[in-house]
């Protein structure tokens, strides 16, 4: 409740019972009620919004986790990048990621575009 539109509906709740209607009546409870409904409407489903798209945001950034194929104890297995460690080897194909620092054990030599890494768009010819 922390934007213009809810301040306005708020400070006109305030006013629906502080001011009277004019004429000796009392405050106005009906408006005041309807606007307190609606405030806590609009809170309801902003609130149902914001946990939607933070639960949407957390599966986007899991799915693009950087992923590999790595060979431990002696089998081939997809695991997360982050948890490679020095020494592990790891299998890439043509469009691959390379998820950490390696050295290129066997296979054909490689162009390999470093853009990412260091913000210019050098391709680097690596060989066996």
């Amino acid at each position: 409740m922390w934007n213009p539109l809810s301040w306005v509906m708020e400070a006109a709740a305030v006013m629906a019972i502080v001011l009277a209607n004019g004429g000796g009546e009392g405050p106005d409870w009906q408006n005041f009620v309807g606007i307190i409904c609606l405030l806590i409407i609009n809170s309801t489903i902003s609130f149902i919004e914001e946990n939607n798209a933070g639960n949407a945001a957390a599966a986007l950034m899991a799915r693009l986790a950087p992923k590999t194929k790595v060979l431990r104890d002696g089998q081939w297995q997809e695991t997360d990048a982050a948890i490679l460690v020095p020494g592990d080897i790891i299998s890439i194909k043509l469009g691959d990621i390379i998820p950490a620092d390696a050295r290129l054990l066997e296979g054909d030599p490689l162009k390999i575009d470093q853009a990412s890494a260091l913000l210019d768009s050098d391709k680097s010819q690596l060989n066996n």
